[in-house]
């Protein structure tokens, strides 16, 4: 909670406009608010849609690969660092129109696109039938649903009245329970329930009903303003600075960076020095889980020693839960509430990306 000067400041920045719920209904023209306010929800009926599709058998997998861009491609990645531990294949993320030359019939290629009619992905689908690869396709509906119809692949219908990055539930939870399915992983339904729980719990924290004043979320978004947000993690983090990055993108209409520890040391931490007139305007996040890597964690607090003479200030958030799903999804929805924050202070509407669907006119 702020108290005397602290709350003066904060009063003074004009941080109470963001308990203002007007302003909420004012800007929020397509419901950001409760989208991501539902994800707990969202996991467990994610999960529940899996469960009830005939995705048959799938013998001698030796690789699993998720075809999907921007929103739909995160769920990849969230699914594939969270069961890094449990799975004995490898898996990766495929954003591009092209699968890579390892990928073969043996290997099982989740199809994702929200809209169902992303031209990479849908160039990824031809890509891996052509090759024999088992597939399953998860999308609104679009062309590859209609693909998926037509040559009776396993379709994963996802509810076509979301945004694609507020369906993170949609979009990533379903390649996991399909993996339950098919005998490549376990627990994953004990997994989506803690998650749910979880996030649950963090809703009523990041919510907007719950007052600026103790609200991580509204007072980190309020820092965050007319500056540049730098997002740091590590191993299972490093999947949630990416999302981060991108929901400000997205939502805010603003610049931010996103690097990974330990590998910004062997590079960006150089290059906290210049221009040094402009460095005070970067605020860097950190985002940590309780289960890394002892050195990064000793990295993450010695670079945090030589950075904060150079940027205008240093915050530290936590992962909350037991399974690696809870805890990245954890760290990743605070950034959701943190990036519509953000929005609202600089007094835009976060749903439309009037430059991504511009670009995507000008390539038909």
């Amino acid at each position: 909670m702020l108290e005397g000067r602290d709350a003066e400041f904060w009063e003074g920045a004009g941080l109470t406009k963001l308990d203002d719920a007007s302003l909420i209904s004012s800007l929020d023209s397509q419901d950001q608010f409760g989208m991501v306010a539902d994800l707990p929800e969202q996991v467990l009926r994610a999960y529940a849609a899996a469960g009830d599709v005939d995705i048959g058998g799938f013998d001698q997998v030796t690789g699993i690969a998720v075809a999907g861009m921007g929103g739909s491609a995160i769920g990849g990645d969230v699914i594939a660092v969270s069961y890094e531990d449990r799975l004995e294949y490898p898996m990766v993320t495929v954003r591009g129109y092209r699968l890579p030359g390892w990928i073969d019939d043996r290997t099982l290629v989740f199809v994702v696109s929200y809209s169902g009619n992303t031209e990479e992905t849908i160039s990824c689908l031809e890509d891996a039938l052509n090759r024999g690869c088992r597939v399953i396709c998860v999308a609104t509906g679009g062309a590859i649903g209609r693909a998926a119809g037509e040559r009776e692949i396993p379709l994963i219908v996802v509810p076509a009245n979301l945004q694609p990055r507020a369906a993170m539930g949609w979009l990533s939870v379903p390649v996991a329970a399909c993996l339950e399915k098919l005998g490549l992983l376990n627990d994953v339904e004990r997994d989506a329930d803690e998650t749910a729980a979880v996030l649950g719990q963090l809703r009523d924290l990041y919510g907007p009903e719950n007052p600026a004043a103790g609200n991580p979320a509204k007072l980190l978004a309020k820092e965050l303003e007319n500056r540049i947000p730098v997002i740091y993690g590590a191993e299972l983090t490093a999947t949630a600075a990416y999302r981060w990055k991108c929901q400000i993108n997205e939502n805010s209409k603003a610049m931010a960076f996103a690097h990974e520890f330990p590998e910004l040391n062997h590079n960006e931490v150089v290059g906290w020095e210049r221009p040094p007139e402009r460095l005070g305007d970067y605020r860097v996040v950190y985002l940590k889980d309780g289960q890394s890597h002892s050195q990064n964690h000793k990295r993450m607090d010695i670079t945090a020693d030589l950075l904060e003479t150079f940027v205008g200030g240093i915050r530290e958030y936590v992962t909350s839960g037991k399974s690696r799903l809870a805890r990245i999804l954890s760290s990743t929805y605070l950034g959701d509430y943190v990036s519509l924050y953000l929005a609202l202070l600089y007094g835009i509407d976060p749903s439309p990306v009037e430059r991504i669907e511009n670009l995507k006119k000008r390539l038909a």
